[in-house]
């Protein structure tokens, strides 16, 4: 279940800071730029898909260096 605009809005707003490489900062601001949107768009959107989809399928895989860890 992806969250609704209405969703971030009505909540607390908390920020959180990443590295990106150069390509992927590229990359992703010319997805939000040929769709007219912000990049703290493009990146909610995809924490959004990325919560769905590990609550979903409790897919290990999404997160591998979880596992990783608990191998040691």
């Amino acid at each position: 279940m992806l969250h609704s605009e209405a969703e971030f809005k009505m909540s607390k707003n908390h920020r959180i800071s990443i590295g990106l490489t150069d390509q992927e900062f590229d990359d992703l601001q010319k997805i939000a730029e040929a769709h007219r949107v912000s990049l703290a768009w493009v990146g909610r959107q995809a924490i959004s898909e990325f919560l769905a989809a590990y609550q979903e399928n409790k897919n290990p895989s999404l997160l591998p260096l979880r596992e990783a860890q608990k191998g040691q």
